[in-house]
């Protein structure tokens, strides 16, 4: 029960030592660039905007659990802001597995992380990859976090990951199937000329073009995938007579122009010149995004489309105009008087018919009153009596109403005349189907006789009913019909945009909106959330001119920002959430290019491959990208559900020959013909653009190639090397040995070479284990292994001689000022000494004979030791192989 309640005690220390760690990582979260868009509380975190970091598998919620890998993941990121080089998202998803990996094994709590279940997820994860050595480390460098962090309940004892990484016989890490197949070689150059001999021009043919082309890059100069991808246009040029391309290396190297080899000038010249004569269009088209002049176009185009609109409306307002005032004119023959009538004059009502064309035919003067009243005139009224009276209408009483009724003429359009003037033909029936648009403006009611004798130009003794507007209403109707009826000046209909920007909208546009497609140029639109009812102009048609339709409208301002946002989203990748706070820097400085030793940025329309994008599954030329990664993969290497290149061109490839296909294997093979040739590996390094340390990862020869190579370089410059077997060979060589012998004497001592720490050895160590472990500078004797030779002509060798001579200088003037310290003895202290300073010398002997190799007689009068002579020491000199004589 004590034991319970001290683990329950200590599990809270832990959790409140984690709570004060979040406060501060959480705080730091908030400033750290890489997350934004994400939120402290979220389950997975956006890592630089493209990059999913799922902080505990998908599925799981333990708090605690996921509140340490925020914590730790926040942490490592925090260190490391200030660098130069941005952590990569692999290496962040490799940090952020740990804590999963231990989770999976049953951890629940910060109780749980203890050394037995690290033992167990390291195994798990032994088991569970093939290479497993980049997971393990990350698991080791969470454990070192939370001890350091005091989340730990005891102290680790980590297992190493040094021997994670399978090696071959001779120690180095093994390389596995990474030189490219000769037949698939064959292949990509017969694919190359199938390409061109059944060039249609089309998008696919493009795209397989400059995916076969990028190998000349790769296999021609070495370069990695992705720095043939981001080449710049122009890269070939020529300094001092010689050619150069122009590279942004990776991996850290510093950019370079890359010598390139003559073998391969005229292949990558012609590279470049079809490059260019496909994706110049591009670049054009890229840089008319970034410098404005495509959004000018835009709007060139719609204003266009909103001046025709304009004049089509006031064309059709001129022709009801027009029309108007034919009805006017017509109303005023109509409505003449028949004969003189004086404005004083009083007209009975039964005489009215001699000066109106259009009067009533009743001689009851009951009825005669109610037609003249009903028809709007003024009536003038005498007693005759006690019940009889006489009607009259004064002259000017008559010509006013005549002129009323010529101004009702001039403000009614029926809905006959409207359609007419609106279609170009008169209406089939009497009734609108156009409610949407004639809502609440069209009437329709029983007029007057003498209004409808005004309107139809008929007699109608009773009246009749009328479908008519008012003038207003009907420029009201005509405006809205004729220019659509929406804002026309900052919308367009999705159909009049796939006619009016063709190269931005397709059939497929309506498809992809109606399903809320959340990628690609679509989702960058602002379209109306529902279906609006408006009018189209129908270009061909014997029924109407303008259409009603219902559909989607698109914001016109969001066609041009559409096109921006999508153009930076498939060249950066990131999130549209992301796209508004790096447009403006991409469209000015271009795509962020960096690694450890330099940062730039290179426009779009400056890189050497560019390519239509690929948005809503169609090539789209307007919107460019440049040339993907696994554009290149897939034409060459067919996806699951694909085909590759060869099928398409037919050219007969081994099936499981083209799936060998790799983009790094041009690189290896490269390098390995250069190591082949017996060139430095530092030099080859530099050419490539590699760092020192992983050249060997490249070096594909052979223990006994390389023995073979050592050899003959040893014979032929015999002041390259230092070392007992260099030394005896120019000794021969002095004493006038044959040649031949000697060459039988090297062939015999070097069945071998493999790299050292400082040089070469050639002992077959899988045989014959060192003992020695990395002494190779002392040996047994003070004076060397004389089975370790030093090419002076390799400046990595020498640098690394050169550190070695560095730390023992530095512990030597440790190991004196420990000497006179009181207490110390002196003997221990004397015997580092002494190993230390042979250290010293024999680096000192290595370095100083870099610059001038000693003769014989130098050699004779050296007061140092000199490394490597007949008293050096080899592992075997005993028979346990520890060294010890």
């Amino acid at each position: 029960m004590q034991n319970i309640m001290a683990q329950d005690i200590l599990h809270e220390e832990l959790r409140i030592k984690l709570s004060r760690l979040a406060s501060k990582a959480e705080e730091r979260f908030s400033k750290l660039s890489c997350f934004n868009g994400s939120k402290w509380e979220d389950l997975s975190w956006l890592y630089n905007g493209r990059h999913n970091v799922y902080l505990l598998a998908r599925g799981e919620t333990n708090a605690e659990l996921m509140l340490l890998n925020k914590v730790f993941l926040v942490s490592y990121l925090w260190d490391r802001r200030t660098d130069h080089k941005v952590v990569s998202a692999g290496r962040v998803m490799d940090l952020s597995a740990a804590v999963k990996y231990m989770a999976a094994q049953g951890v629940v709590n910060l109780r749980g992380l203890d050394q037995s279940s690290y033992m167990t997820t390291f195994k798990y994860i032994q088991t569970r990859y093939k290479s497993p050595a980049s997971a393990c480390r990350s698991l080791n460098y969470f454990i070192r976090f939370i001890f350091n962090s005091s989340l730990a309940v005891s102290n680790f004892d980590l297992i190493g990951t040094q021997d994670l990484q399978e090696k071959d016989k001779y120690g180095r890490v093994a390389l596995g199937d990474k030189l490219p197949l000769p037949e698939l070689v064959k292949a990509i150059i017969a694919l190359k000329w199938a390409v061109q001999d059944q060039w249609d021009g089309s998008f696919r043919a493009q795209m397989d073009m400059l995916s076969v082309l990028t190998q000349a890059f790769q296999y021609g100069l070495g370069l990695r995938i992705g720095e043939v991808l981001r080449l710049p246009k122009n890269c070939l040029v020529t300094i001092n007579g010689e050619l150069y391309c122009r590279v942004w290396t990776e991996k850290g190297a510093e950019p370079i122009a890359r010598y390139v080899p003559t073998i391969w000038r005229a292949a990558l010249c012609e590279a470049v010149l079809r490059i260019d004569a496909i994706c110049e269009p591009y670049r054009k088209r890229a840089l008319s995004i970034e410098d404005g002049s495509y959004a000018e176009t835009l709007d060139y185009r719609f204003q266009g489309r909103t001046e025709a609109i304009d004049r089509h409306v006031e064309s059709t307002l001129d022709c009801l105009s027009k029309k108007i005032e034919s009805n006017v004119s017509a109303s005023e023959r109509q409505l003449r008087l028949l004969k003189y009538l004086p404005d004083e004059e009083l007209v009975e009502l039964k005489n009215l018919r001699e000066y109106l064309p259009f009067a009533s035919n009743s001689h009851d003067s009951t009825s005669l009153l109610k037609f003249y009243k009903k028809n709007g005139f003024k009536i003038t009224s005498k007693s005759l009596g006690k019940v009889k009276c006489v009607y009259y209408v004064r002259g000017s009483d008559v010509k006013q109403r005549l002129a009323q009724l010529i101004e009702f003429r001039r403000n009614i359009v029926l809905y006959s005349e409207f359609f007419e003037v609106l279609h170009k033909r008169p209406p089939v029936g009497s009734r609108s189907k156009d409610v949407h648009a004639l809502k609440d403006r069209l009437q329709s009611k029983s007029l007057a006789s003498l209004e409808a004798f005004v309107l139809t130009g008929e007699s109608c003794l009773y009246g009749a009913r009328i479908v008519y507007l008012s003038r207003d209403d009907a420029v009201a109707a005509i405006r809205n019909i004729v220019s659509g009826g929406y804002n026309y000046r900052a919308y367009i209909p999705i159909l009049d945009a796939e006619e009016l920007y063709p190269e931005l909208f397709n059939q497929k546009t309506m498809t992809y909106i109606a399903n809320a497609n959340t990628a690609g140029f679509y989702s960058f639109l602002r379209v109306s959330e529902e279906r609006i009812n408006f009018y189209r102009p129908v270009a061909k048609s014997n029924r109407v001119k303008h259409s009603a339709v219902s559909g989607f409208l698109v914001e016109q301002a969001s066609i041009k920002s559409a096109v921006v946002d999508a153009f930076v989203s498939v060249n950066t990748k990131v999130k549209s959430e992301l796209i508004q706070g790096i447009k403006e820097e991409l469209l000015a400085d271009g795509v962020e290019i960096g690694s450890a030793t330099f940062g730039i940025s290179q426009k779009v329309s400056d890189y050497l491959f560019v390519v239509p994008s690929n948005l809503g599954g169609v090539y789209n030329e307007h919107i460019p990208s440049i040339l993907g990664y696994f554009s290149v993969l897939y034409a060459i290497k067919p996806a699951k559900q694909g085909q590759s290149a060869f099928v398409r061109y037919g050219v007969v490839a081994n099936e499981e020959i083209v799936s060998t296909f790799q983009t790094h294997k041009g690189r290896h093979w490269q390098t390995n013909s250069l190591f082949r040739a017996g060139l430095a590996a530092s030099i080859v390094n530099k050419w490539m653009g590699r760092s020192d340390s992983q050249g060997d990862h490249y070096d594909h020869q052979t223990a006994k190639e390389r023995a073979e190579k050592v050899g003959e370089l040893m014979l032929s410059e015999q002041s390259r090397f230092i070392g007992d077997l260099a030394n005896k060979v120019k000794a021969w060589t002095d004493n006038d040995i044959p040649t031949q012998n000697v060459q039988t004497f090297l062939t015999d001592m070097l069945q071998t070479v493999h790299y050292g720490p400082l040089g070469h050895c050639f002992r077959d160590i899988n045989l014959k284990p060192c003992e020695f472990h990395l002494k190779c500078l002392t040996g047994n004797s003070g004076k060397g292994c004389r089975e370790f030779v030093v090419d002076i002509l390799d400046p990595v060798q020498i640098k690394q001689v050169e550190s070695e001579r560095n730390r023992s200088e530095i512990e030597l003037a440790r190991l004196f000022e420990a000497l006179n310290r009181p207490g110390i003895p002196v003997e221990s202290v004397e015997m580092h000494i002494e190993h230390q300073m042979a250290i010293f010398r024999n680096a000192s002997y290595i370095l100083d004979n870099s610059e001038v190799v000693l003769n014989e007689i130098q050699v004779e009068k050296s007061k140092d030791y000199q490394p490597f002579r007949t008293d050096g020491s080899v592992p075997s000199d005993c028979v346990f192989q520890c060294g010890v004589a």
